[in-house]
């Protein structure tokens, strides 16, 4: 086995919106044998070894790292049921010696049944199972081996929790490079008659570095045209190798004496680099600094430090004084790496306990301890979060608001408090496996919970944003009575956790009021103090 590689990551198949991932510990686990296109399944040859293989390490990963107890051969039957999505009819029946399959299209076979937890024996009886499907039913023939894998995978994951899930080596790629970055050259585009427009430059990347402009036009690359392809085909021609060396033909506007839009058409090449896509974004606005973070990637907390200083740099210049706050803006941000969520918070907190992690294998359980140096130097701080405030942006919020680092503004947050393990597999697919809980620093496990705002702004009421502050100050004792509740359930309460969240209830909407209330805090020192004593602290929570 390879050397094994830790990243985190969150997926977040069937969460009720659109987006990639949910926390993760990942684990990349290769193999050195790849697919052919042989049609014949068997155990001797290179398919049929293949998928023994990845079953096998599939079948021992979950039994080993799922966050509850459950033994291979469990798994092993769950996958077999999952071949209901090829054929409907196909009947599975387990003995204690035995294991039968049948249905209105394959003749009943019988298998010997091996042990409990032998993921091998286990492996090799899918793929004999497989193979004689394929022998006798064309359903099974002209199903292509990628389909088995996501049969077999999501009948043995849909048993177990929403979030663990098993992803094809297409999308697995994909995700991979969401995480931690592809080849390219480092900008954002849309097409247009006479190509692809360039609309953003990231920063410090090939194409940065070579002198490329938003609304450059490219119209070839390695004399291929790119003028009426496809978004895909384009990003084809546009990634590769790190490395390796692209062409590059240019049509940049000019403006003539006339106001006329003119062309300059120039070539140029730019070796590709590691392009990881920038998730956050900053702007300034009557003294306070606004940061955005859509997700948590490999590189989140090196751009959020970026922008934490070149921000703060700017309004110093702007008005020659600091800034008077910062605004954190973490709605709609449905996770990403745990340990970039560690990093974030500690580029805002000097000691503390950060989050926990807790769960049934050994190496589900951690504690993460602030060791930053706060760039920020104690300036005033606003979190604003919502419904779909997932994951690693709640360990964010919630380690903020635990420390009385941050004020917490808009709805309670989604409630996503699982870690996922991610497993590589050796057909290059992923599966994501829940291994452990989260817990907040102040006790509370996250889980169908989420995190509680100091001034919640959702319901009928519409209301401006001095009115939803002191809404909030005369309600300070019914918001000590939700703290204690919060931290006294259980993550077994289901009815009471789910109470709880109807206190300030969830919503999806990004409302300019957030951000209104936000200024309105930080421009007033004495009120954001006020408010800031609200806010579910560990001390509060000791008292």
């Amino acid at each position: 086995m390879s050397t094994m590689k830790i990243y985190d990551f969150i997926l977040n198949r069937r969460w009720p919106y659109k987006q990639t991932s949910t926390i993760f510990f990942i684990f990349f686990l290769t193999a050195c044998t790849t697919q052919t296109k042989e049609t014949v399944l068997a155990p001797e040859n290179i398919q049929g070894r293949l998928a023994v293989n990845t079953f096998s390490m599939g079948f021992r990963q979950i039994s080993e790292r799922y966050i509850e107890n459950i033994s291979v051969a469990e798994l092993a039957i769950e996958g077999l049921r999952g071949l209901a999505t090829i054929d409907p009819t196909i009947q599975i029946d387990k003995n204690h010696k035995t294991v039968s399959i049948e249905s209105s299209i394959i003749q009943k076979h019988i298998y010997t049944a091996p042990t409990s937890n032998d993921a091998l024996g286990w492996a090799k009886l899918i793929v004999a199972a497989i193979s004689d499907s394929k022998n006798e039913s064309d359903a099974f023939k002209l199903t292509k081996m990628t389909r088995f894998y996501e049969s077999i995978f999501d009948g043995s994951l849909s048993s177990l929790d929403a979030f663990s899930r098993y992803t094809d080596e297409k999308n697995a790629q994909e995700n991979r490079e969401k995480r931690s970055g592809f080849g390219g050259i480092g900008i954002r585009f849309k097409h247009t008659q006479q190509g692809v427009i360039v609309t953003q430059v990231f920063a410090e990347t090939p194409a940065f570095r070579a002198g490329i402009k938003s609304k450059d036009i490219i119209t070839h690359i390695d004399n291929s045209s790119l003028t009426g392809i496809k978004h895909s085909e384009t990003l084809k021609f546009l990634r590769g190798k790190i490395g390796s060396i692209i062409d590059i033909k240019i049509l940049r506007p000019t403006i003539s004496t006339l106001k006329v839009i003119d062309f300059h058409s120039f070539k140029i090449s730019i070796r590709r680099d590691r392009i990881i896509v920038p998730t956050t974004s900053y702007s300034v606005r009557n003294g306070v600094l606004y940061i955005k973070i859509s997700s948590f990637n490999d590189r989140t907390s090196k751009h959020l430090a970026n922008d934490l200083t070149k921000g703060l740099e700017e309004v110093l210049a702007k008005s020659t004084k600091k800034a008077k706050g910062i605004i954190l803006d973490l709605r709609g941000n449905p996770g990403g790496l745990l340990k970039q969520a560690v990093k974030v918070s500690n580029l805002f907190l000097i000691k503390g306990r950060i989050i926990s992690t807790r769960g049934r294998h050994p190496g589900s359980n951690n504690d993460y301890e602030a060791h930053g140096i706060d760039l920020t130097e104690g300036l005033p701080l606003v979190v604003l979060i919502n419904g779909r405030s997932a994951s690693a942006a709640e360990i964010v919020a919630a380690a903020l608001q635990d420390h009385a680092r941050a004020i917490v503004i808009g709805s309670t947050s989604f409630g996503k408090g699982t870690i996922q393990t991610v497993i590589r597999l050796p057909n290059d697919g992923e599966m994501a496996v829940t291994w452990s809980r989260f817990r907040a620093p102040s006790g509370y496990f996250l889980h169908k919970l989420g995190v509680p705002p100091s001034i919640c702004v959702t319901g009928s009421e519409k209301l401006i944003a001095t009115e939803y502050i002191q809404k909030a100050l005369k309600q300070a004792d019914r918001n000590t009575e939700t703290l204690r509740a919060w931290h006294a359930t259980t993550i077994n309460q289901k009815l009471e956790r789910d109470r709880l969240k109807t206190i300030c209830p969830t919503t999806h909407k990004k409302s300019p009021i957030d951000i209104e209330i936000a200024e309105k805090l930080l421009i007033d020192v004495a009120l954001y103090q006020r408010v800031k004593a609200l806010s579910p602290s560990i001390a509060s929570v000791n008292n």
